[in-house]
């Protein structure tokens, strides 16, 4: 796989990382220090995609009876519901992100045994260990965006980008505050599908088309709405119809690879579809009861310009990186096509989920895990501008735009601003001092 950049300049990625890493630990003192949590770091949809990991582990029970009773007091509708036809336990989560948590979750294990806590999965310990496991998901596919920005940008324009990514939208949030719901894994393995994409249409080879498919199956195992980045994958190198059109061509005459690929792709999923076995004796079971996908009746001006949850007004920087799309063909040629398609893709089936909200969280969340694609808008629009004028005016107006960011995430952490139903007058009222 090739690096991006200069050894200097993957240097100066690795340094911003570094820096996110000083700021995220000093966010976790704050909010955790003073208070400001609603609850311990394994909560509410975290808890969700966390349970699997206690269940069999310490309480050796896949259905979840052991660990709901000892735990929840058997309180745990909100992420398990019961099913037939045993009247078992069925997690609601994909268990994708429990994957990612297990060496996380087992050296918090191993810290609550020397340290005599509780060894119950929920101890302090196994907190702090679950909390490290999203912002190191994230810090890495910061790094992993960095390196693939490299190939194409300035090390000025990269470090940047990086900048208004982590803190003019709400990644940073989701690598700390909420470091356990599946964003922040998700974000990782986009960045890092990208780049072995990249490997992979460069220069195919059966390494890399495995790695790629262990990667993508792992995505979709987080969350399967996920899968919409196959778009991107698949349109990598096009930039015209002729290209499009050449494309399953140029496919099949990698039918090997594909393969390879494929069959990489469906080793991550095994263990959703052995636990949906085990507990219902069948190979796929809908778990998210009422709430579902209506691709044909898509809130799409809600998500993208509410302001309860709107993506835009909530971290108005991404409306910078559309823009900035347009220009991604001068430095990236066969980038623009797949990126803008996914992007799109990705809207509608983010739209068109039934509660189009995503419940208590931080601006339109959906969207952290395509962060690593806006930004390839960003540093576009960054690389482009030239002129000290018009640098100014860009310059301020992402500086701008991520103040913005910055004020809504620390309004939600010390709730200024409501975990939802935010309305204009809430959002004006949390600027006020005093």
């Amino acid at each position: 796989m090739r690096f991006g950049g200069r050894l200097s300049d993957r240097g100066a990625v690795f340094a911003f990382v570094l820096v996110v890493a000083v700021f995220a630990a000093g966010s976790f003192w704050w909010i955790y220090g003073s208070e400001l949590a609603h609850g311990p770091p394994i909560r509410a949809d975290g808890t969700g995609y966390y349970l699997y990991l206690p269940a069999a582990l310490l309480g050796e029970d896949v259905t979840m009876e052991r660990i709901a009773e000892r735990s929840f007091e058997g309180r745990t509708s909100e992420w398990v519901r019961r099913v037939p036809p045993h009247n078992r336990y069925l997690g609601k989560f994909p268990i994708g992100e429990a994957m990612m948590l297990l060496p996380f979750f087992l050296l918090g294990d191993a810290m609550a045994r020397l340290s005599g806590a509780a060894a119950d999965g929920f101890s302090t310990p196994y907190q702090v260990a679950a909390a490290a496991a999203g912002l190191v998901y994230a810090l890495v596919g910061l790094a992993q965006l960095g390196l693939v920005l490299l190939r194409w940008f300035s090390r000025s324009t990269v470090v940047m980008t990086l900048v208004t990514i982590t803190f003019g939208t709400a990644l940073f949030h989701y690598a700390t505050y909420d470091a356990v719901f599946s964003h922040a894994f998700s974000f990782f393995l986009v960045a890092t599908i990208i780049r072995l994409g990249l490997s992979v249409h460069e220069r195919p080879r059966p390494r890399s088309a495995i790695a790629l498919g262990l990667a993508f199956g792992l995505l979709v195992a987080v969350r399967p709405t996920n899968a919409a980045l196959v778009v991107f994958i698949s349109l990598l190198g096009v930039s015209s119809l002729r290209d499009a059109v050449e494309r399953p061509k140029a496919l099949l005459r990698q039918a090997p690879l594909l393969a390879a690929g494929l069959g990489a792709f469906v080793v991550p999923l095994l263990p959703q579809l052995a636990y949906w076995h085990t507990i219902t004796g069948k190979l796929y079971v809908y778990t998210y009861g009422d709430e579902h996908l209506d691709l044909l009746h898509p809130h799409v001006l809600d998500v993208l310009f509410s302001v309860r949850k709107g993506l835009f007004f909530w971290a108005p920087l991404l409306l910078l990186a559309v823009f900035g799309l347009a220009l991604v063909r001068r430095y990236a040629d066969g980038i623009l096509v797949p990126a803008a398609a996914y992007l799109g893709v990705n809207a509608w089936v983010i739209a068109s989920w039934s509660t189009w909200w995503y419940g208590g969280s931080l601006g339109q969340r959906a969207f952290v895990e395509a962060l690593p694609v806006f930004a390839l808008g960003i540093a576009a629009l960054i690389e482009t501008v030239r002129g000290r004028v018009a640098r100014w005016v860009l310059v301020t107006a992402l500086a701008l735009a991520t103040l913005l960011a910055v004020h809504s995430m620390v309004a939600y952490w010390t709730e200024s601003i409501p975990f939802d139903g935010t309305t204009w007058d809430t959002y004006v009222r949390s600027f006020r001092i005093g």
